[in-house]
C-alpha cells in the first residue's frame, strides 16, 4: 500500500467496508463508539476548498513547478477517471507552460495583495472593518483594494427553490464582481473549478436522490455554469476549464446525479473525478509529491497542483467534525486522491477518508487533529478565488444523513436542517471567505483549528476587523446553525 506521505508501498490486509467508513460520515470529532454507516454510504468529506490567497503565493510559487504544463498533460487523465480529453487536459497543460503565465498569475491573483503580509496586517484593513461590522454597504474603490475583501449578495427572492438559472447567474456575477472580479486570469490558462459534491443523498442509507439545485448538500451546478460562463470569456477558446472532484461516493456518479453534465455547463472541458479509475485506486502515475507547511509529503493530482488557477466552490453548512466546511476545506480535504487517503481495500463506491485503524485515512478523531490535516494539504494548493454556494445552507452538515443525534439516536432529518439563505459569497481569501460564513452561521472561526492554523502561517484571517464585507452584511442575514460541536456552531 503506497505510504501517505511518501512512494514506499507495504502490504496491508483488507478491512471491511463497513470499518471503511468510518468517523467521516459519522459525525464531529467522531468516535469508536458512533455507528458505522452501511456499505456504499457518503462521508463527510471534503468541503473546503481554499482561499485565493496566493499568499498561498508560496504554493503558487511552487507553481514554477505547476507552471510545467507538460507535466500537467501528465494530468494522465487516468486521475479524472472520467476524462475522456486527457491529451486536450494535457495540451492545455501548454497553458501551464505558459506557466510563466501563472507566475504572471502571481501579480494577477493579487500574490501581491494577499502575499504581501503587509497588505493582510494593515491597519487599514482593519479599518475596514467597521464597516463590515456596520450597517452601511461600501463601494470597492482603490482604499479597499488591498484589504481582505468578501462579497455577499442575497436574493430577494423569499425562497431558494424559487430560484431560476438566471437570478443564479445574477447572484453569481455580482458577488463575484464586488469581490473584485476575475482579472487575475488569463488568455489561455488552465483553471480548476472545485465544487462540493460530498453526496447525492439526503438519507444516511442513498435511498433519497438530492435535487439536483439548491440542495444545500452539494454545490448547486448553476453556480458552477456561471462562474465557468465568466472564465471562459477570459481564457477563450485556447484555455481549459475543469471540473475537478473527489465525492464520499463514485465522483462519476455524483455528477450525474447533480447535473455535472456536458448539457448543463457546456463552456467545461472535462469533469475529473479525483479518485480516477474507482476510490480504491491506489496508482500514482496521475499524482505528484508535494509538501504541505509542515514539510510533510502528500499525494496530490498532477493536473490540479498545475492549474493555473484554482477557484474553490464549497457550500455554506456546517461540519460535523471540522465545525465548518468551506473554501479552505473544500480543497484541504476534498482534493485528496482518495486511493491515497482512504482505508485499504475501499469498495469501488466508498469513497469516505476517514481514520481507519492501520490504513493512512485521515485523522477525524478531534477538529484538531482533522484541522491539522487540512491545513497541512490546503497550503500545498490555496485557492485563487472562492464562490460560496449559500444558496440554500445546511445545518447539521455536510449532510444531516452524516451528522448523529446526542446519544447515537439516529441522524438529523434533512427537510428541517435546510436554512433558506438565499447567499452567494465571494473573494479572494479563503480564510476570510470561510470566517464570514461562519460568522453568518453564528459559528466562531476563531475556534476552527484549520482557519486558525493558516491564519498563523499567514494565509489569511479569522479577525472580523481586518475583513471588508461588501454588499450584504453579517448582521442582515446571521441565523444560527447547529452542529455537533456545539462550541464552534452552537445553534442559537
Amino acid at each position: 500500500m503506497a505510504n501517505l506521505f511518501g512512494a514506499t508501498r507495504r502490504s496491508s490486509p483488507i478491512v471491511g467496508l463497513a470499518v471503511l467508513l468510518g468517523t467521516e460520515l459519522l459525525g464531529c470529532g467522531g468516535g469508536s463508539s458512533q455507528k458505522q454507516p452501511p456499505v456504499g454510504t457518503g462521508g463527510a468529506n471534503q468541503p473546503s476548498t481554499g482561499g485565493q490567497n496566493a499568499s498561498g503565493g508560496t504554493t503558487s510559487a511552487g507553481g514554477t513547478t505547476a507552471s510545467g504544463g507538460v507535466a500537467a498533460s501528465g494530468g494522465i487523465t487516468p486521475s479524472g477517471g472520467i476524462t475522456t480529453s486527457g491529451g486536450a487536459g494535457g495540451s492545455g497543460g501548454v497553458t501551464g507552460a505558459g506557466g510563466t503565465t501563472r507566475s504572471g498569475g502571481a501579480s494577477a491573483r493579487g500574490g501581491a495583495t494577499s502575499a504581501g503580509g503587509n497588505t493582510s496586517s494593515g491597519g487599514t484593513t482593519s479599518s475596514g472593518g467597521a464597516t463590515s461590522a456596520g450597517g452601511g454597504t461600501p463601494t470597492p474603490d482603490a482604499s479597499v483594494s488591498d484589504k481582505f475583501v468578501v462579497a455577499m449578495v442575497q436574493s430577494t427572492k423569499a425562497d431558494a427553490a424559487d430560484l431560476s438559472t438566471d437570478d443564479v447567474k445574477t447572484l453569481v456575477e455580482d458577488a463575484v464582481q464586488q469581490a473584485g472580479g476575475l482579472d487575475f486570469i488569463k488568455a489561455g490558462q488552465t483553471v480548476v473549478l472545485k465544487p462540493n459534491l460530498v453526496t447525492a443523498y439526503t438519507d444516511h442509507y442513498r435511498m433519497s436522490p438530492a435535487d439536483k439545485t439548491v440542495n444545500g448538500i452539494a454545490t448547486d451546478w448553476r453556480v458552477v455554469k456561471a462562474v465557468a460562463d465568466l472564465v471562459r470569456t477570459i481564457v477563450g477558446s485556447s484555455g481549459k476549464i475543469l471540473v475537478m472532484e473527489g465525492s464520499t461516493m463514485s465522483t462519476t456518479t455524483a455528477f450525474t446525479n447533480l447535473g455535472y453534465t456536458k448539457t448543463n455547463i457546456s463552456a467545461v472541458d472535462e469533469f475529473i473525478a479525483l479518485e480516477g479509475t474507482s476510490c480504491s485506486d491506489r496508482t500514482t502515475t496521475a499524482l505528484v509529491q508535494k509538501p504541505g507547511k509542515s514539510g510533510t509529503q502528500y499525494w496530490v493530482n498532477k493536473r490540479y497542483f498545475e492549474a493555473d488557477i484554482v477557484i474553490s466552490m464549497p457550500t455554506m453548512k456546517t461540519h460535523s467534525s471540522a465545525g465548518i466546511t468551506g473554501g479552505v476545506k473544500n480543497l484541504g480535504m476534498g482534493t485528496t486522491p482518495v486511493g491515497q487517503f482512504s482505508g485499504t481495500g475501499a469498495a469501488t463506491g466508498d469513497c469516505t477518508r476517514s481514520k481507519v485503524a492501520g490504513t493512512n485515512s485521515i485523522d477525524h478523531s478531534t477538529p484538531e487533529t482533522l484541522g491539522s490535516f487540512i491545513r497541512d494539504y490546503y497550503s500545498i494548493r490555496p485557492a485563487d478565488f472562492v464562490v460560496m454556494d449559500g444558496l440554500q445552507g445546511i445545518e447539521h452538515g455536510p449532510s444531516p444523513a452524516f451528522d448523529l443525534k446526542p446519544g447515537d439516536a439516529g441522524y438529523w432529518d434533512y427537510a428541517s436542517s435546510k436554512m433558506n439563505m438565499r447567499l452567494i459569497l465571494a473573494g479572494k481569501n479563503a480564510v476570510a471567505v470561510d470566517t464570514v460564513e461562519a460568522l453568518v452561521m453564528k459559528c466562531d472561526p476563531k475556534k476552527v483549528p484549520h482557519l486558525t492554523k493558516l491564519e498563523a502561517d499567514g494565509l489569511g484571517t479569522t479577525d472580523i476587523s481586518r475583513i471588508t464585507v461588501l454588499g450584504k452584511q453579517i448582521s442582515e442575514v446571521a441565523k444560527p446553525f447547529a452542529c455537533q460541536l456545539a462550541d464552534i456552531c452552537p445553534g442559537t
